[in-house]
């Protein structure tokens, strides 16, 4: 099960991965039976009660395991876009963020990885990453939009609301 904003893992740090660790591994399981690619581009261990760096992506055609994913290089040139969350179900909010990214991980066996990733893949990979360090979208946004995001998303608690799985501007796309 998802964890949804405001529950207090998703606002806690995780704790480094180690790759043959039985907690790696059991965050591993649990993110690949809970992550759906085909309604989804990304869900961090923290979402589904995991406090350990792992994150699941779908980069292109191919998803991916990642642990202890860290940026180490971002462009200047910043890209505003629509972005949503699984832990924060029916709200969006336009997000400035890096086009471009380098990101240094390793994958499930602990071999080394490196992902150099523009536009919405670096979106992606930035935004999970923000979740394992306990960061949402919405912190992003100043103080004024967060509390207008936040008030709608009580409202979409409160309603019961079925929630769109495509925000962007008219575009076909999964929350991150």
């Amino acid at each position: 099960m998802i964890k949804t904003y405001p529950d207090p893992i998703l606002r806690r740090p995780t704790k480094r991965a180690d790759p043959g660790s039985p907690e790696t591994q059991g965050a591993i399981a649990a993110l690949r039976e809970v992550f759906d690619p085909e309604t989804a581009l990304g869900l961090a261990a923290n979402q589904i009660g995991h406090p350990v760096r792992v994150a699941i992506v779908r980069l292109g055609e191919e998803t991916k395991v990642l642990l202890n994913p860290e940026v180490v290089e971002r462009s200047e040139e910043l890209e505003v876009d629509s972005e949503g969350c699984l832990s924060l179900p029916g709200v969006e909010a336009e997000v400035p963020r890096p086009k471009r990214v380098v990101v240094r991980a390793q994958d499930e066996e602990g071999r080394e990885l490196h992902l150099e990733a523009e536009g919405l893949e670096a979106r992606l990979l930035l935004h999970e990453i923000d979740h394992l360090d306990g960061i949402l979208y919405i912190d992003h946004l100043p103080a004024a939009e967060r509390r207008e995001v936040l008030r709608k998303y009580g409202e979409v608690r409160k309603s019961s609301a079925p929630v769109s799985s495509s925000p962007g501007q008219g575009r076909s796309r999964s929350p991150l």
